[in-house]
């Protein structure tokens, strides 16, 4: 044997074990992915790396692309999807001043569709200003003056329904301006919460004072504008706290405060029993408002969905924001919450998620709000922070904001995590479970088979999980892992039975 021959067996061993190595990874990803009941065709898959194969061991460096593109475009398909859950998006006064006419909201529009957004947060109110006409309160002049194609929330909602999403409306509560005063502000000086020493502190934010009767009353009248006039679905309520910082000693504050309990709350010291009860006075405010909308709006429009944008985690916003969710859900004053559980990384996401879903005493149902804006460049963070809340059962997914998406993330998302179409559970929830189950049980059928695992055990599977609802978890021992990874989607059920209070 020559050494130039030696040599050539030399170089192709080099060339080939790296390309068979990596054929053979995507093949033990394939399998993996089907044990773990993913919805993927594995038929396809190898015939895409049976493709792939001699092209990557190819002395042609373009051919050896080709191969690689191959791999590429099989990545998303190795990520899971789910058939029944509700997706959300806030649409924020950044996107709505790109809007020129009616062209520019139908094409956003029909971006979502193609990832089967459910639910629509539209900021239609800030900083004391409306987005459309209102007798109650100042039109932003930008949609008096750069929008000619008529009323935008009206031709936004109607776009959005011809696409069968639901329209929940964002309206910023209690903040009113940010860096500089909002147009109420000005109009009304005497409305704005301070701080112990009668400033604002270190905050960006200018935030209006909830016990201040006639600001209420103007919120009031805007609300019930908003529903009355438009066929909204929902109504999503912003920034309903106190600013971070202890706000909450303005003249109308403490003079309310001094009328009811005969004290002066910047007499009491911080953390004392005292400053407890002024901190309980601040959240019952904030309480009484989500009351009056549950209770008010719904007069109005029984089947309106009222939400709230919320701190996380849940201590947090207690502690510092006076915004208690929990409460508003004991008492049913709130039909779901996005906590805003905005992290940079999926670890630190897992921890806010466990410590909202361990306060959740009431239930509510959680759309836990990703924030875009920390990852701006990592469309795979996107991707792993929506499998994470997947892995927790929760039972739907809120993007702020369609301003940070970007095309590179939406087309992460759009090629894996939502490349299939699924049934929201917010307004069908046992319908939407139904075709959960469904969707498992061919699964199993379609998986296994191909596992070539026996086929009366597998319909014995199925036959359990469709004759008792999914509420009995498998313990036959007969595929320990293949029953593991069902009983583990099984408990998604569990969690939309318990978060839209569904008997057993």
């Amino acid at each position: 044997m020559t050494k130039r021959y030696l040599l050539i067996v030399f170089v192709t061993m080099i060339i080939c074990v790296p390309v068979f190595a990596q054929i053979d990874d995507y093949k033990s990803r394939l399998d993996e992915a089907l044990w773990n009941l993913q919805n993927i065709d594995p038929v396809y898959v190898l015939e895409q790396l049976n493709e792939a194969e001699p092209m990557l061991a190819s002395d042609n460096w373009q051919t050896v692309q080709e191969g690689k593109n191959i791999l590429d475009t099989l990545e998303p398909l190795f990520v899971d999807t789910r058939i029944a859950e509700t997706r959300c998006i806030w649409v924020d006064y950044v996107t709505f001043g790109n809007f020129f006419e009616r062209g520019d909201i139908t094409r956003l529009l029909d971006m979502f569709a193609e990832i089967d957004i459910h639910i629509l947060f539209p900021e239609v109110y800030a900083y004391g200003t409306t987005i459309y006409p209102s007798e109650v309160a100042k039109i932003q002049d930008q949609y008096l003056y750069l929008w000619d194609d008529g009323d935008i929330l009206d031709i936004f909602i109607k776009e959005a329904h011809k696409r069968g999403m639901e329209v929940h409306p964002l309206v910023r509560v209690f903040s009113s301006g940010y860096k500089s005063p909002g147009y109420l502000i000005n109009q009304h000086p005497e409305w704005l919460e301070v701080t112990r020493d009668g400033t604002r502190g270190s905050s960006n934010s200018w935030f209006l004072s909830p016990v201040i009767p006639e600001f209420r009353r103007y919120l009031e009248a805007v609300m019930t504008e908003l529903v009355t006039n438009y066929d909204i679905d929902g109504l999503h309520l912003d920034y309903i706290r106190y600013e971070d910082g202890d706000f909450g000693y303005s003249k109308a504050s403490r003079s309310l405060y001094q009328k009811i309990f005969f004290q002066d709350p910047i007499d009491f010291a911080l953390g004392s029993s005292q400053d407890e009860a002024h901190k309980n006075f601040r959240r019952a405010h904030v309480d009484a408002f989500v009351r009056w909308c549950y209770n008010k709006l719904k007069e109005i429009k029984p089947d309106l969905l009222l939400s709230a944008a919320v701190g996380s985690p849940y201590s947090w916003d207690f502690k510092s924001l006076f915004q208690d969710w929990v409460f508003w859900s004991t008492q049913g004053y709130i039909d779901f919450v996005t906590p805003m559980q905005y992290r940079d990384t999926t670890p630190k996401l897992r921890a806010a998620i466990r410590e909202d879903k361990a306060a959740n005493i009431g239930s509510v149902p959680l759309f836990s709000g990703l924030g875009l804006y920390l990852y701006m460049n990592s469309p795979a963070e996107l991707e792993n922070q929506i499998i994470e809340l997947r892995q927790q059962n929760l039972p739907g997914i809120a993007i702020f904001s369609e301003a940070n998406l970007g095309i590179y993330k939406y087309m992460r998302i759009k090629n894996g995590v939502f490349r299939e179409k699924a049934v929201p559970v917010h307004r069908d929830t046992e319908g939407a479970i139904k075709i959960y189950l469904d969707d498992l049980c061919e699964r199993i059928i379609k998986n296994g088979s191909y596992l070539g695992l026996e086929e009366e055990t597998l319909s014995g599977y199925v036959k359990m999980i469709k004759d008792n609802g999914g509420l009995i978890k498998l313990e036959l021992n007969q595929y320990p892992k293949l029953e593991k990874v069902i009983n583990e989607r099984l408990e998604y059920v569990k969690a939309l039975r318990d978060y839209y209070n569904i008997s057993y």
